[in-house]
């Protein structure tokens, strides 16, 4: 016994020391080789990680001055630069956008999205711009936009409602969560021409908490997304909890696409975004849309929601914060 735990205390220690020498031998090999935008330096393995706190947006504000507007760091065993300043953004998201198309395969994108196979996290290539086509033509683009208007308008009118009467009836009011209801209501009536979030059905009530989760552990922090060689190990369990949600999830999904297929007369002369994705299934050329495919669209359609409810709670409470600070500067008028 006292012979198996002195091996194991060497294995544990010769690991350590490789993983050590191999970040530090790496970290002089790179310095040599590449010139890198400045930026701190970090700890072994977990690299700058430690650095950015409960709230890495403000800790990142807080070293623009000493840095500048673009920094370099590592975050575990991936490189980052961050782009602090409009400007610094403009210039990665828009002049060097062919250089920076891709994102990483974490298991977001293996165990939510098909394998990457969403808008989202699909690698820039023939089939993404296909994706997009499809999208800009029956959802997102001017004219589809001013299609769905009436949606949208009825949908606003229906959370001032709900806000209505929770201020009659003195209850506090979550708008965060009342716009992602929103957003995903008019998502779902023009993706799927059915509502997401009703105050009846257990089916669409089930819906609700499969995507409310969903969105939860894709924003977790996940070691793994940092560390690609131990997220086999799913340390969190965060992978685990995707897995079974997504895989009844996607059973849900199968049966929401069969009602709305069986369910295709109805619709005739006024087809949603769905009509005109299955329109493109079977289609005999290198692009050809599966099945997964399409589950797949419609998948991403919740990165949208909660991409948007982000920006408009960001707005929101930047107003409020301009008023109160108004107010404390102007107490007495």
């Amino acid at each position: 016994m006292e012979l198996n735990a002195v091996l194991v205390q060497e294995l544990i220690f010769a690991f350590v020391l490789f993983i050590l020498t191999h970040y530090f031998v790496r970290s002089l090999l790179l310095g040599f080789t590449r010139r890198l935008p400045p930026g701190p330096k970090g700890w072994p393995v977990l690299g700058c990680l430690p650095l950015l706190g409960d709230m890495p947006h403000v800790s990142l504000a807080r070293m623009v001055p000493k840095y500048g507007p673009v920094m370099f760091m590592k975050l575990g065993s991936c490189n980052v630069v961050i782009a602090s300043k409009p400007s610094s953004a403009r210039a990665f998201l828009k002049n060097l956008d062919q250089y920076f198309p891709n994102r990483p395969r974490i298991p977001a994108a293996i165990y939510v999205a098909y394998n990457a196979q969403d808008l989202v996290f699909l690698d820039h290539g023939a089939r993404w711009k296909a994706y997009r086509k499809l999208s800009n033509l029956h959802m997102l683009g001017t004219k589809a936009l001013g299609e769905w208007a009436p949606i949208r308008a009825a949908e606003i009118g229906l959370m001032i409602h709900g806000i209505y009467e929770m201020a009659l009836g003195s209850k506090p009011v979550k708008l965060p969560e009342m716009l992602g209801c929103a957003m995903a209501n008019m998502i779902g009536l023009v993706s799927i021409n059915r509502r997401v979030f009703v105050s009846q059905g257990s089916e669409s009530n089930e819906f609700k908490e499969m995507v409310v989760e969903l969105m939860r552990l894709s924003g977790l922090f996940n070691i793994g997304d940092f560390i690609p060689s131990i997220a086999w190990m799913d340390l969190q369990g965060i992978q685990r909890r995707m897995k079974s949600i997504h895989k009844n999830f996607d059973a849900l999904l199968v049966k929401m696409i069969g009602e709305h297929s069986s369910a295709a007369q109805k619709r005739e002369g006024n087809p949603d975004f769905l009509d005109f994705v299955m329109e493109s299934m079977g289609k005999s050329d290198d692009l050809e849309l599966t099945f997964t495919h399409v589950k797949a669209l419609l998948q991403g359609k919740r990165h949208m929601t909660h991409t948007v409810t982000r920006g408009l709670w960001h707005i929101h409470f930047g107003q409020l914060a301009d008023i109160k600070d108004k107010g404390e500067r102007e107490p007495n008028s």
